[in-house]
């Protein structure tokens, strides 16, 4: 039985980008043969590519020198889909392409740049979204703890509604049930 070999130091970065290379020219390819517009594809490659420079200036930097980036509105909205596994439903086949991903993300050289940057998640969270890949643990983010439910400011206690304008009833005249306040009187009429 052989044991695995670790991965060299610095192995990652050339892995990650052979592998949006292979994407990007299995794109190019099956797209064309699937009948994806010349423009979409351009857009699906930019996007690649686009994450591959931010992971290579990602893992180029030392840990140290690293900053943290501002919060805020990341540009324009990109007119490619958004939901899961776009990638593969839009042109078969990449699924294959994906698997070399799904093996990189799964090693222990993977794990340890997402545990010393965080910011690799940005990165490597949207492209398993696009590829239909569940992200690994080391990529998942930490679930919300539920906030607690705001403390209720006392609540003032409604005013006394004011005494009555009119005298209560005379407990000493008792009505009849279902006599009505004022009975007129009643005609004989003459036959």
């Amino acid at each position: 039985m052989t044991t695995p070999t670790p991965t060299p130091p610095g192995f990652l970065l050339p892995r990650f980008e052979t592998f949006i290379e292979a994407l990007c020219a299995h794109i190019a390819a099956a797209g064309l043969k699937h009948g994806v517009a010349g423009p979409v594809i351009v857009l699906i490659w930019q996007r690649l590519r686009r994450l591959g420079a931010r992971f290579a200036r990602l893992a180029a930097i030392p840990a140290r020198r690293r900053k943290t980036a501002r919060a805020g509105s990341a540009g324009p909205r990109s007119p490619l889909p958004r939901r899961f596994a776009w990638l593969t439903r839009l042109i078969p086949g990449t699924a294959s392409v994906a698997a070399q991903f799904r093996a990189m993300l799964e090693t222990e050289e993977m794990a340890a740049l997402v545990a010393a940057t965080p910011q690799a998640g940005r990165i490597l969270r949207p492209l398993c979204h696009t590829l239909g890949i569940r992200p690994p643990t080391c990529l998942r983010r930490p679930r919300a703890k539920p906030r607690a439910p705001k403390p209720r400011a006392p609540q003032p206690k409604p005013p006394e509604p004011p005494a009555p304008a009119h005298p209560a009833p005379n407990p000493l005249w008792s009505r009849a049930p279902g006599a009505a306040r004022f009975n007129p009187p009643r005609r004989k009429f003459r036959a």
